[in-house]
């Protein structure tokens, strides 16, 4: 891709030294993917920290080995010259230096041009102290890093749409109405307390947030505008980020978090209820149109960097959002004719009743146990209630987005997208306003059984194994899969017909 011409973008990042946080997380890989693939940076820095016994490096290779870089493999001939261009950074994100030798850290800040901050810790449960140290100190150690970077040309910093959700319109400005004395009054208090008084003071703090995920983010959002405005850096802010649309496959995802986690159950075959507002529209945007988004944000903040604001980017639009039930509907239409038939009349609940959920509930975890008892009998792992116990938390948790809805302002990612070529607009499809979602969603609940529940299977052959008994073994796999389901399904149907009629109004 040497030829530039008509795109300013393509220009930005060709032979551009760029630096990554979160490489590890779902939206970090598919911008890794989409930068190696498409676009010809001369370096990629990945800041990643030691887990366990992985290294930085082996991470890394783990993370490039996933099938998300097969087209990068199969369709590219210097793959591994592609590949050579990643180096594997390890740092202490918990350290004030990042853990990082001083030549290593002054090299990275006589290289890197551009960055991309997505480290975050999205457990929206995690105690208020904890979660503020990871969203925002590790945050500012990794901005003060970039202070210094002689040739920074744009930092893009991914924040959240709801990290203003205590309001109804979220407009494209940083809010500081932080309360209790602003973020460094909060950060020094809970500095003196001790846990149990932390825990206490907690809910006081979040006030009207329904977690502390939200509020942390806010507060680094503060702080990047009070500490770094000197640094070219805008604020990308994503709503729910899901399976990807296009590319580089359609429906790929790689966890459980929010509707993925939602649709595992139908796709099997099982019992599954979730607490929502049918009428209520969320705000979703596939993971690879997100990454397009954000590769253009960061061209647009080097054009802007002289000017005293810092540039917010809501990367949602409301011209055309489906509502929860149009949305759960999309999910039943990737699945087969029985299935889909079954699910929506009889094993999919969505209810805004928490009566009715409560009772829901303890249906999905009777399910569970009568599972693990034939996993007991089979020999097998009992783990169903452990998994329906993690699906029903993701439900509580994500109850508050569920149940309300926002109005917002986009000009920022209007205008960009407005000003784009058409070489870029090819390149780059971000405009959420042109997504067939009809498309996006009959492909959601494949993409979830073949990138996220197949390759966690310990029992699932290797992708080479799988594409050589693919064809002998289908038939059989549809057949015994269909009959199990049948079986099991109408264990449940008479009894959840019965339970609806009951409660047909609510």
């Amino acid at each position: 891709m040497s030829d530039t011409c008509g795109s300013k973008v393509i220009e930005f990042y060709q032979d551009s030294v760029v630096l990554i946080t979160g490489a590890s997380g779902f939206l970090g890989k598919v911008l890794l993917e989409k930068l190696l693939r498409c676009l010809e940076a001369r370096k990629i820095y990945v800041l990643i920290r030691r887990k366990r016994d992985y290294s930085a490096q082996m991470r890394l290779e783990q993370i490039l080995k996933s099938m998300l870089f097969d087209r990068v493999r199969n369709e590219t001939k210097a793959a591994k010259a592609l590949f050579d261009k990643i180096e594997a950074v390890e740092v202490n994100f918990e350290r004030d230096d990042l853990g990082l030798e001083p030549a290593l850290r002054d090299r990275l800040r006589q290289e890197v041009e551009v960055a991309f901050n997505l480290l975050a810790s999205v457990n929206f449960n995690e105690a208020l102290d904890q979660a503020l140290e990871t969203n925002v100190e590790c945050t500012r150690r990794v901005l003060n890093l970039l202070s210094g970077a002689r040739r920074i040309k744009s930092v893009i910093h991914v924040s959240t749409f709801y990290s203003n959700c205590n309001r109804t319109l979220i407009e494209e400005k940083i809010y500081d109405d932080i309360g209790f004395g602003g973020y460094d009054n909060i950060k020094s208090t809970f500095a003196k307390l001790q846990d149990d008084h932390k825990q206490f003071l907690s809910p006081v703090v979040l006030g009207t947030f329904p977690n502390s995920y939200t509020f942390s983010k806010k507060c680094a959002e503060v702080v990047v505008r009070d500490k770094f405005g000197h640094l070219p850096v805008g604020i990308f802010r994503p709503p729910i980020v899901t399976s990807s649309y296009r590319e580089p496959v359609p429906g790929w995802v790689d966890n459980f978090n929010g509707p993925s986690g939602m649709v595992v159950p139908l796709s099997q075959g099982l019992y599954s209820a979730a607490l929502l507002d049918p009428k209520k529209k969320p705000f979703i945007v596939p993971v690879d149109f997100c990454v397009n988004a954000l590769l253009v944000c960061a061209h647009d903040v080097s054009k802007s960097s002289v000017t005293k604001s810092i540039p917010v980017y809501n990367y949602t639009d409301d011209c055309n959002l489906w509502t929860w039930d149009q949305v759960i509907n999309g999910f039943f239409s990737g699945l087969g004719p029985i299935r889909k038939l079954v699910a929506k009349y009889f094993t999919g609940t969505i209810t805004v009743n928490p009566v009715r959920y409560a009772i829901c509930k303890r249906i999905m975890m009777f399910q569970a146990f009568c599972l693990d008892l034939i996993r007991t009998f089979s020999g097998k792992e009992k783990i169903m209630q452990r998994l329906f116990s993690k699906m029903v938390t993701l439900s509580e948790v994500l109850r508050f987005f569920c149940l309300n809805d926002w109005k917002m302002t986009n000009d920022n990612i209007r205008r960009i997208s407005d000003e784009m070529s058409p070489l870029e607009a090819e390149m780059f499809p971000l405009d959420i306003r042109k997504i067939d979602w009809t498309e996006y969603y009959r492909n959601f609940v494949p993409g979830v059984i073949k990138y996220a529940v197949q390759p966690r299977s310990p029992r699932s052959p290797s992708i080479a194994e799988r594409k050589l008994k693919e064809s002998k073994v289908r038939e059989t796999k549809k057949l015994n899969s269909g009959l199990f389901y049948l079986l099991w399904s109408s264990v449940f149907i008479i009894a959840l017909k019965i339970f609806k009629n009951l409660f047909n109004k609510v």
